[in-house]
């Protein structure tokens, strides 16, 4: 192909020429086609302006893109070279390439030109004549025409699908290399991406959407360019959980991260506030008034022996895992993390207690969580177990909710599933592998990275497996976490009993045995938080269970209330004490996305 030059070049001396549309490259290992596209780029910007730049955005090359691009600035006075030694990501590329950028109107297209060339100048009219903010070419609009491998595609579609329907897109690709923008629009919004790689323009499209820009996406001819830089399994996980750290951010509009908390704390209040109106706000609280202050500092006593036992399992876990660490420590991390779920929705906080033991002892992240992950479980086993009996022994004197038998079955089913997948997940084939090893190592390139993945993967499943495989440790872990969660409904039976006429309403056996059901529901359903600390839902779990033993809504409810109560704050307290013997700050804690 033969050199093309514009007629009015990107500079001329001292003296800069405003140019009028700045076309980015951006460009890794690409020396075998970066000449051809360079020139094929330049020919049809001419036809649409005579004053443009090409900039080559050439990030840490290694097979003489760098080179070749050093040489095509020599050649071609259009052409402008920016190089990283390292490679950073596609989306620090092109931030660095458009801060450099002259152009009012800024665009970028991908250096396989698999987006037919013919389009580029429906691409810059629509920034520059029709007023559009943001333009993108689209491979998923049914008039699109697109040729590429099926396996693509599949994924392609289903990161579009969760781009639009978990952030509220109205695109149907987000990913298109072909893309243009108004100077003054991107400029606006790009400090506030915070992807560095391939999520980078669809972070930008979203919160352009979100902002109220004027974005155009229209169909274009599409041809798989050949090998792709994009590696499956790593860059989809990636993208993936940036889907869900922009959900996230994007969650309430212009609200921190300090107030995303309160706003969940005022759906707790609403909660409680709706049981209480249900059940009669003053008989619930003349209820309280009347129960005796002494059975409450007995339960705050009771419940506190929980904690040591508590440090012994967690022990034992990581012990079994190679990394054995005083008691002290270990129940101290435990009130640490607990104390950051009580803040925090959705059980957050358990990220907290990995980030901790990374940070004091050097625990791998990947211990953390496995080790969590056995004990999650084994909770769920427990308090199942707890449950299943409670139910037996409650329907021999009276009926139970129909709801309640279906909680107790999907407890069960969730423990049958989990021990039939790790079995499975940590099986070992012929060739050495486990089940994830192998779909890691079919979809994605091999290389570091892939090995880092597989390894990792393999060892979570691998740490899960050693602990709850073993005879010995089922037992230890499952009948201390029997004793934890009895200490638990202990702690709520003597709540109630702190009651008057409590024991009017049923047999004490079948007492007993609706405290046991009531608990074992209401932390089965904190398996479903919507709210920090599952405040409103262990609530109302709690009061209506109790109401199968006739116990009043407003005493059930006001005994509910003051057993979370009791566990939060002696958790909080306990937390706030160790967090300042580990010189840890509550923002440091609570920092989910440092944490990270």
């Amino acid at each position: 192909m033969t050199q093309f030059t514009p007629q009015i070049y990107k500079k001329i001396g001292e003296s800069a020429i405003s140019i009028e549309i700045s076309l980015v490259l951006p460009a890794y290992n690409e020396e075998k086609r970066l000449r051809d596209t360079v020139i094929t780029t330049a020919q049809t910007l001419s036809q649409i302006t005579n004053s443009f730049e090409i900039i080559i955005a050439e990030d840490g090359s290694t097979d003489g893109t760098d080179r070749l691009a050093s040489q095509l600035v020599s050649e071609l006075d259009y052409v402008v070279h920016l190089h990283n030694d390292e490679r950073q990501g596609r989306g620090r590329a092109l931030n660095r390439a458009f801060k450099a950028a002259q152009g009012e109107v800024l665009c970028y297209i991908d250096v396989d030109l698999a987006t037919d060339m013919a389009h580029l100048e429906e691409l810059i009219t629509a920034i520059r004549r029709d007023g559009y903010d943001f333009a993108t070419g689209s491979r998923m609009m049914p008039s699109s025409d697109v040729k590429r491998p099926i396996k693509r595609g599949i994924a392609s579609k289903g990161f579009n699908f969760l781009t639009r329907t978990m952030l509220g897109s109205s695109l149907y690709d987000h990913q298109c290399g072909f893309k243009a923008f108004k100077r003054s629009s991107l400029f606006e919004l790009m400090d506030s991406v915070e992807d560095e790689h391939w999520f980078w323009d669809t972070e930008l499209l979203v919160r352009a959407q979100h902002a109220g820009y004027k974005v155009k996406e229209f169909p274009v001819r599409w041809r798989h360019g050949g090998a792709t830089k994009v590696d499956l399994v790593k860059d989809v996980i990636g993208m993936g959980s940036q889907i869900v750290r922009l959900r996230w951010q994007l969650s309430a509009p212009h609200v921190g991260r300090k107030r995303k908390v309160i706003v969940t704390f005022i759906l707790a209040l609403m909660l409680l506030f709706l049981i209480f109106t249900l059940v009669g706000i003053d008989d619930a609280w003349q209820a309280a008034l009347s129960a005796s202050p002494l059975m409450f500092g007995l339960a705050i006593v009771v419940y506190l022996l929980s904690w040591p036992v508590r440090g012994l399992r967690y022990q034992h876990i990581l012990g079994r895992l190679g990394h054995a660490h005083d008691l002290n420590f270990i129940t101290g991390t435990i009130f640490m993390s607990q104390s950051a779920n009580v803040i925090l929705p959705a059980r957050i906080g358990d990220i907290s207690r990995a980030y901790i033991l990374k940070k004091e002892k050097d625990i791998p992240l990947t211990t953390g969580m496995s080790s969590l992950a056995v004990e999650r479980i084994f909770d769920i086993i427990a308090i199942t177990v707890i449950g299943v009996i409670s139910v037996l022994i409650v329907m021999a004197e009276r009926s139970v909710d129909n709801w309640i038998m279906p909680l107790i079955l999907s407890s069960v089913a969730v423990i049958a599933l989990f021990f039939a997948g790790i079995f499975f997940l940590s099986s070992r084939g012929r060739d050495g592998l486990s089940p994830v090893e192998r779909v890691i190592f079919r979809f994605s390139r091999s290389g570091d990275y892939t090995d880092m993945v597989a390894g990792i993967a393999r060892k979570f499943i691998d740490e899960i497996f050693t602990v709850s495989s073993n005879v010995k440790d089922f037992i230890i872990v499952f009948f201390s976490s029997l004793a934890v969660w009895t200490i638990d409904i202990l702690t709520c039976y003597i709540v109630l009993n702190a009651f008057p006429f409590v024991h009017n309403a049923t047999s004490p056996t079948t007492l007993i045995a609706i405290v046991f059901l009531a608990v074992a529901v209401g932390n089965l359903a904190k398996m479903f938080p919507i709210t920090p600390g599952a405040i409103g839902t262990y609530e109302a779990s709690l009061t209506v269970v109790f109401g199968i033993a006739g116990i009043a809504g407003y005493v059930g409810a006001a005994a509910a209330v003051i057993d979370h109560i009791i566990k939060n704050s002696v958790t909080l307290v306990f937390g706030a004490i160790f967090l300042t013997k580990f010189n840890i700050k509550w923002p440091e804690l609570l920092d989910i996305k440092k944490n990270k």
